[in-house]
């Protein structure tokens, strides 16, 4: 064999990895997407504006609600209409009058994703299943998931429940932004207590198995979340949580129907991920407090910095850094009084002309209209009149002695006058 053959050899192997390494991944799942966790910005998409059926995904919804809007440490006393789930779905077979805490019944939920414990949630926030579903439907939109429609709290089918992969990764990204939802999505098993009713359930386990420690057939090494959901109707869907160094990833796999569509559901989320992570780096582009520009006060000589409001990473791939773009807009009528933190701008990165953020931008310090008592000439003008309203009042004051000594000397002889009748 030649030198030369080897050397051509190990160069197409070469051009052969790079471009496995950037080429967009092959994904089976009718409907996919991937984006970064802390700006949104689209790593991939396919189909993901495709209305689908969610299933067991809806419960990241009702797992926001119940953190945002409930109290953890509440009990929870079990009604009738969570025993009346649907047969056959996964459930955790509460009982009238069962008591716990709303923390068990959002584990229970987020990971063994009991429907009845959905319920239970949603009676517990909102009195009733259909004022919950308003709640709900009323955050997506808030949260920019404006092609969502939620019918109930679990994703159990129904024909009028829909929602689409971006939506569903919208969601996904506010989510994670509570500590607690991170907490439980990224447990593995998890025990109820012995209730009023039951013995302890010790059984409950993460239907993720991209974080599963023991049978690692499908685990990931990043993987940090988020949430499983099938039915006949939704097929295999699979919304997840990546974070590599500084880069945290979800991606949304929904309608998976292959041959081995439980495992494709994973494979192709892990696909997802190593695209995301071996094609893109995480950019810090501001830090909190950095001075970002400095700026003319309008009408006056005086400049002020302005601070970057909060740190500002990107993820990016290489060849997409030149591309970054940058705006400033200051805020219309900048004029003092001027308080310290004020928003006074913003700073916006976009690529290709697309946004990716916008940035306010802070007063470095106060900034105070002159008084104008301080006003030196003005100064001067006030010391003088007090000046002469001194004087004015001794000159006043010494006329008005001298004129009362004057009439006291004079007193005397007056009364003389009188006396001898010569004054009338």
């Amino acid at each position: 064999m030649s030198k030369k053959f080897i050397l051509l050899t190990v160069v197409i192997a070469i051009i052969c990895s790079f471009y496995t390494t950037w080429a967009e991944p092959d994904i089976s799942s009718p409907s996919a997407i991937l984006i970064d966790s802390k700006t949104g910005r689209v790593l991939y998409e396919k189909e993901c504006d495709v209305k689908r059926y969610p299933a067991s995904t809806t419960k990241i919804m009702t797992g926001i609600l119940c953190i945002e809007l409930g109290s953890l440490n509440d009990i929870v006393t079990i009604g009738t209409n969570p025993s009346q789930i649907e047969r056959g779905s996964s459930q955790i077979y509460l009982i009238p009058g069962e008591q716990l805490t709303l923390e068990q019944l959002l584990y229970a939920m987020m990971l063994e994703s009991a429907n009845d414990a959905s319920i239970a949630i949603a009676e517990h926030i909102s009195g009733s299943v259909e004022e919950f579903v308003k709640l709900m439907n009323k955050r997506a939109k808030e949260l920019g998931a404006n092609d969502t429609n939620f019918v109930n709290p679990h994703g159990l089918h129904d024909d009028n429940h829909v929602t689409t992969a971006r939506d569903l990764a919208l969601i996904a990204k506010h989510a994670m932004t509570l500590p607690k939802f991170r907490e439980v999505v990224a447990t593995v098993n998890y025990t109820i207590p012995e209730t009023n009713k039951q013995p302890a359930r010790d059984y409950i386990t993460n239907s993720n198995k991209l974080i599963w420690k023991i049978n690692k057939t499908y685990s990931y090494d990043y993987a940090i979340g988020i949430k499983t959901g099938y039915t006949t109707k939704a097929k295999n869907n699979l919304v997840a949580g990546a974070l590599k160094d500084d880069m945290e990833l979800i991606s949304v796999v929904m309608n998976e129907n292959s041959t081995n569509s439980s495992s494709n559901m994973y494979t192709n989320t892990i696909e997802l991920f190593e695209y995301g992570f071996n094609n893109y780096t995480n950019k810090k582009l501001l830090t909190e407090n950095q001075i970002v520009t400095t700026i003319t006060i309008p009408k006056t000589e005086e400049k002020i910095n302005l601070l970057a409001s909060r740190d500002f990473d990107l993820t990016i791939s290489e060849d997409e850094i030149s591309n970054i773009e940058t705006s400033l807009n200051l805020v219309d009528e900048i004029e003092k009084p001027i308080r310290k933190g004020q928003i006074l701008g913003y700073i916006s990165y976009s690529i290709e002309g697309h946004i990716i953020d916008k940035i306010p931008l802070l007063a470095a310090e106060e900034l105070l209209v002159p008084d104008k008592k301080s006003n030196p000439i003005l100064r001067w003008l006030l010391r003088l009149f007090l000046a002469y309203i001194i004087w004015r009042t001794i000159v006043v004051y010494s006329r008005y002695r001298k004129k009362k000594r004057r009439k006291i000397k004079e007193a005397p002889t007056l009364f003389m006058n009188r006396k001898r009748g010569r004054i009338w």
